[in-house]
């Protein structure tokens, strides 16, 4: 294996186990005892969170930022599909060009989005007020991850450049903000699970 590979699979299980840790030191504060009676379903309030609560008709901030929203999920749809193909690059495997194909419309669609994102930060004053050094680096790191990984399906020669930079993004990920892909699921199903506990989710008609 070569060093470069090696190098991202190191990084990768930093990030996975120091997400880990963050996790559990987050869980080590203990369980909040509460004393109502349950309005509604735990249960039913995490299958929301994680299906209907996330449409865009359910979410207030969301529905003022359509453009943004979309812009969210192309980015985040890019990463993904900048990490299969780390996986496929780091292990040898040969894609068929059809999802080549594939993959660079869903990285396209993750550069443009994420780089957006990155100038409405920058340019507009509400947010770039609300913005801390540790948003634009989490955002040019994943960007640029998305945009080498697009470059490397039309030229191999520059997987050095994009593993380096992916070592960087992995190394980065459990120390700021990008911790969210980890911790997102967490907050969510808790948000489900208490809001489902009220009654307040799913919301009654």
């Amino acid at each position: 294996m070569e060093p470069l590979h090696l190098g991202v699979l190191l990084a990768g299980a930093w990030a996975i186990l120091t997400l880990v840790f963050l996790h559990l030191n987050a869980k080590a504060y203990g369980k909040r005892t509460l004393y109502s009676k349950p309005a509604g379903d735990s249960v039913q309030g995490v299958v929301y969170a994680f299906t209907k609560g996330m449409a865009p008709w359910a979410k207030e901030s969301v529905r003022m930022n359509l453009p943004s929203y979309a812009a969210g999920m192309v980015f985040h749809a890019g990463v993904f599909t900048a990490f299969g193909l780390l996986f496929a690059a780091i292990f040898g495997l040969e894609l068929p060009p059809s999802l080549v194909f594939l993959a660079r419309i869903l990285t396209v669609g993750g550069v443009l989005g994420g780089f957006s994102l990155f100038g409405k930060r920058i340019f507009k004053p509400q947010l770039r007020g609300l913005s801390c050094p540790d948003d634009f680096v989490a955002n040019l790191l994943s960007s640029l991850f998305v945009l080498l990984a697009l470059t490397w399906t039309f030229s191999p020669a520059l997987a050095g450049v994009w593993m380096s930079e992916a070592i960087l993004l992995l190394v980065y990920a459990p120390l700021g903000k990008i911790r969210h892909c980890f911790f997102f699921f967490t907050t969510r199903y808790h948000l489900g699970a208490f809001f489902g506990r009220r009654g307040t989710f799913p919301p009654r008609a």
